[in-house]
């Protein structure tokens, strides 16, 4: 298994990738200020609202705050209206709530373990180029957590993340070395070198 301090820097940016994903002058930042400041019951109110309409940012607000009261019923219900529209905060908190069966820091009330839900969240997005969610894609093929254990599609995404900027890819694929073949590195490096060539040729000014 991957060292515990790996997945702990992950947590904390996905933490930091969803503080960024609000919308500065929407609704569920007017309800993040009044939960600052204590007042929750009226950030509740305005976040329902908002969440009710179809506000992305304010389902998983919501869903956040369910979730902090220990009821993961209705965390994952406006996770899940957030999630299935493509919203990308709320895909990857449901993929840790099923990765970890809480947090990294242990297991919480109503939530269990399920890498295989965990494994399809991460995957789809890391087609999709989240470079975040290629990192906990290689990660669970290296492991074999949700998936066949697979060491070149590990070494793939993991090098693909890396690529895309997610720097915390590099102590893995140092770990990752020292249990890759020859012959699995050059499986990974073809097919890495095929997706290269399948990118869009970037626009010239």
């Amino acid at each position: 298994m991957l060292m515990k301090k790996y997945l702990s820097s992950h947590i904390a940016i996905f933490s930091f990738f969803y503080s960024i994903s609000i919308d500065a002058n929407g609704p569920a930042e007017a309800c993040a200020k009044l939960i600052d400041d204590g007042l929750l019951e009226q950030a509740v109110s305005i976040c329902t609202e908002a969440a009710e309409a179809g506000d992305r940012p304010s389902q998983t607000l919501l869903g956040e705050l369910y979730d902090q009261q220990g009821d993961s019923v209705n965390a994952a219900l406006w996770w899940y209206q957030a999630a299935n529209a493509g919203y990308q905060p709320a895909r990857n908190l449901l993929a840790m709530k099923y990765y970890y069966g809480g947090s990294v820091f242990g297991p919480e009330k109503g939530w269990s373990k399920n890498y295989p839900a965990a494994f399809k969240l991460w995957s789809e997005d890391a087609e999709a180029g989240i470079a975040a969610s290629q990192f906990m894609t290689g990660v669970m093929y290296f492991n074999g957590e949700g998936v066949e254990k697979d060491l070149p599609e590990a070494w793939f995404w993991l090098s693909l993340s890396l690529e895309n900027g997610y720097k915390l890819a590099t102590d893995v694929l140092i770990e990752l070395s020292t249990k890759i073949t020859p012959q699995q590195k050059n499986i990974a490096k073809e097919k890495l070198s095929i997706y290269h060539h399948q990118q869009p040729a970037a626009a010239v000014d």
